[in-house]
């Protein structure tokens, strides 16, 4: 009797791959897990900003280290806050077959993950949280609540909250799914140098990337893995990387100066195909965008005049983002229609191959053969916005003519 496949699944950013994540790979493989997915956000991260790496470059290095399915995670899901960003990365991967879901974490301690899940999905939880915001910013707010709820002296970190949020979508989608939290390894979520640490943060190597004059090429195996420190390569040796938000930062700032907030508000809500405005919007916040636009005299000076104390950076990067595209808040509670197939190793072809029948959710290997519909017009604008952002000539259509990588 043929033993039942194991497959976990990964919902990830690898903006750009590195040692930790490939820590975690060969982990999931090292417990006997037959397949790995991964619900990988597109051109667009959690933070609103442009990946080091464009979707498919960043899916071939996954693969080559060990990951046998990449899906994209489509903006706009790719880029809200913890809450739908976890609840669309769980939907594709409870669609593409996975029985467990992997995430690491500073604590890895299911039962207090487990339990602050269930605190953040309270009406307790969410009135207190909601009352709260009245007079202290967002994000203080609900770190303060949430540890003043679990009434323990506990000390939750970014990817510790990314963990509850995956936990709560399970729960809340009441899906047969089980958790594996795994000990994150090497410096901080926040660390933003390139030392001595074998598992540098994302972070850190964007910065020693952006300011390096020979970008990737300035990084060795130390700090990624070789083959994806190729992958990376060749896409720099080919105009494709690495990229930046400043690289179109005064298109943004144009747009921005020409618009009025009501103006953003309709065109997305036209755009999307519905909702009340643009996604996350919230106190003023597109208000705050168009006027500091209007005085800023480049990009640099816009963004760091538009951040303010009330909300993080990446909350207002967030809906630059969201009213840049026209995404509405629609989105905010919806969840992908479908997912484009970025890249798969042999065995996460036939795993495709025999779940073709089963799967709960469309999965496209031609971007040209997305259904038409809104959310496919805010992937192909964020896609052609993305490719003039390469450092190299990139058609705006540049992404509809991709093929999947295949390992």
């Amino acid at each position: 009797m043929t033993a039942e496949k194991k497959v976990v699944g990964v919902v990830c950013e690898y903006n750009p791959f590195h040692n930790g994540h490939k820590h975690q790979l060969d982990g999931l493989r090292a417990r006997g897990y037959d397949v790995i997915v991964c619900a990988m956000s597109g051109n667009f991260t959690q933070r609103g900003e442009l990946a080091i790496a464009d979707k498919y470059t960043r899916a071939e290095a996954a693969v080559r280290c060990g990951a046998d399915v990449v899906l994209e995670l489509p903006v706009p899901f790719s880029s809200l806050s913890a809450e739908g960003f976890a609840g669309a990365g769980v939907q594709l991967l409870a669609a593409a077959g996975c029985d467990t879901l992997s995430f690491g974490s500073e604590s890895a301690d299911l039962a207090l993950l487990s339990k602050a899940a269930d605190v953040v999905s309270s009406q307790e939880f969410i009135s207190a949280y909601t009352e709260s915001q009245k007079s202290t910013g967002s994000a203080k707010a609900y770190f303060d609540l949430l540890l003043s709820f679990l009434g323990e002296d506990v000390r939750l970190l970014p990817n510790d909250i990314l963990g509850i949020s995956y936990i709560s979508a399970i729960k809340r989608g009441e899906i047969d799914m089980s958790v594996l939290p795994i000990k994150r390894e090497g410096a901080a979520y926040f660390h933003t140098a390139l030392d001595s640490a074998s598992n540098p943060s994302a972070t850190a190597v964007r910065q020693a990337v952006k300011i390096a004059p020979d970008g990737f090429f300035s990084l060795t195996d130390s700090y990624l893995p070789s083959q994806a420190l190729e992958a990376l390569k060749n896409a720099q040796s080919g105009g494709l990387a690495p990229v930046f938000n400043d690289r179109i930062g005064a298109e943004i700032l144009s747009f921005f100066k020409l618009m009025s907030p009501d103006e953003l508000h309709t065109r997305a809500i036209k755009k999307s195909g519905g909702g009340v405005g643009v996604a996350e919007d919230g106190c003023g916040l597109t208000e705050r965008l168009c006027s500091c636009a209007k005085r800023a005299h480049d990009f640099n000076s816009f963004i760091n005049s538009a951040y303010n104390a009330r909300y993080p950076d990446a909350r207002i990067n967030r809906v630059l983002l969201f009213a840049l595209l026209g995404a509405s808040d629609i989105f905010v509670k919806a969840l992908p229609s479908y997912s484009t197939l970025l890249a798969a190793s042999e065995n996460g072809r036939k795993h495709l191959s025999s779940i073709r029948k089963s799967a709960t959710l469309p999965i496209i290997t031609k971007p040209a053969d997305a259904p038409d519909e809104s959310l496919t017009d805010l992937i192909r604008l964020s896609d052609s916005l993305y490719a003039s952002a390469m450092p190299g000539i990139a058609n705006f259509d540049f992404f509809i003519k991709k093929h999947p990588y295949m390992g």
